[in-house]
């Protein structure tokens, strides 16, 4: 083992002893506690959600802890709430482990008075439209079942970019209420709230969305089509280009073939990261054939009408099926083409050859 290697080691347990002695070592709540009062979230929009068990925690005197990674806890007098808490390894949810049990709580501890709404979920959280739009905002649906948003003075979550600005309107939330949590990563409040994750049961995050409860798709579409909508950009046929993408993966090597050849077919080649909100609702809402490399931008399947033609391209190797889900929950005509895994270029890991791409909608 390198020198190095040691000396961190050996710092981060010096550190953790010193947090640990100032906010004390934490351990599972193993049994019922006053400060911790729950209410079961039968129902979402008149839907009947009781199968899944969700339920809505106000904790009084409650702390959050967040490594802004892999670990989430919500904490009562040192007491780790298993329900809501959230810890990853290696990507795959574990119920029963939490680094916080070891490592205490080492971030300096900032106070709020008033009510914080817990929606932090680690870097799936950070800044991914479809875990925004399938997580989050689902979690946001169902506190609002059991508390008036309004009234919440505080919402703990990373630093939000332009489209949750814009989705919040809808929800007429304040954004300057969000208290960012990479910055404050311990926190404590008069009263936190927190519900059940609406999706992630076990397993990894692919299975979770591949597994998408009927009432999240529902429940969005009747938040979002709704009068503060408004339709301003149409197309019937799109093609949505990932190229702009941060993330390096599902992106074709020979994208600019494929939107040369779908031009001639009148598609309309498309960035997201350059509309706004209201106009991917717009665009998904109004088109009648999307054809997409697997990205996150294929959440706004959901706005989708009933029969939209979908070709989803995706790598052999990708696990994730939720936009398949989803078109099964929308009822639209989905197909998808599973490419090759290649590794080493620049331009993207997939490639995608013009005849399977005729074979399958023209």
């Amino acid at each position: 083992m390198k020198i190095s290697n040691i000396f961190s080691r050996t710092y981060k347990k010096i550190l953790y002893s010193i947090f640990i002695i100032f906010y004390g070592k934490v351990t599972f709540l193993n049994k019922k506690a006053k400060e911790v009062q729950t209410k079961k979230i039968n129902s979402v929009n008149s839907i009947n959600i009781r199968k899944f068990n969700y339920k809505f925690f106000e904790i009084k005197q409650g702390r959050l802890f967040t490594n802004y990674v892999e670990c989430v806890g919500v904490i009562s007098k040192n007491f780790l709430i298993k329900e809501i808490s959230f810890q990853q390894i290696n990507g795959i949810l574990k119920k029963s482990k939490n680094q916080i049990l070891e490592t205490g709580t080492p971030k300096i501890l900032k106070k709020f008075s008033g009510k914080i709404l817990s929606l932090s979920q680690g870097a799936s959280g950070h800044n991914n439209y479809s875990h925004w739009l399938l997580d989050i905002v689902p979690k946001l649906i169902m506190a609002s079942e059991k508390y008036n948003l309004q009234k919440i003075d505080f919402f703990y979550f990373s630093k939000i970019n332009s489209f949750q600005k814009q989705s919040l309107k809808f929800l007429n939330l304040n954004p300057n209420k969000f208290i960012d949590s990479n910055i404050y990563r311990h926190v404590q409040a008069s009263t936190i709230f927190a519900v059940s994750h609406p999706n992630y049961f076990y397993g990894t995050f692919f299975d979770a969305h591949s597994n998408l409860p009927i009432w999240i798709v529902s429940s969005l579409k009747k938040t979002f089509l709704n009068k503060k909508f408004k339709i301003k950009k149409k197309f019937q046929n799109i093609f949505i280009d990932r190229s702009d993408s941060i993330q390096s993966h599902c992106k074709l090597i020979n994208n600019q073939e494929i939107i040369n050849y779908l031009k001639k077919k009148n598609f309309k080649i498309l960035k997201l990261s350059k509309l706004d909100f209201n106009d991917q609702i717009s665009v998904f809402n109004n088109c009648k054939n999307i054809i997409a490399p697997h990205g996150a931008g294929l959440a706004n399947l959901v706005f989708c009408k009933k029969k939209t033609k979908v070709i989803e391209i995706i790598p052999k190797n990708h696990d994730n099926s939720v936009y398949k889900r989803i078109s099964k929950i929308n009822k639209l005509n989905y197909k998808s083409i599973r490419c090759d895994f290649i590794s080493g270029n620049k331009l993207g890991d997939m490639f995608l050859d013009i005849k399977r791409l005729k074979k399958k909608f023209i």
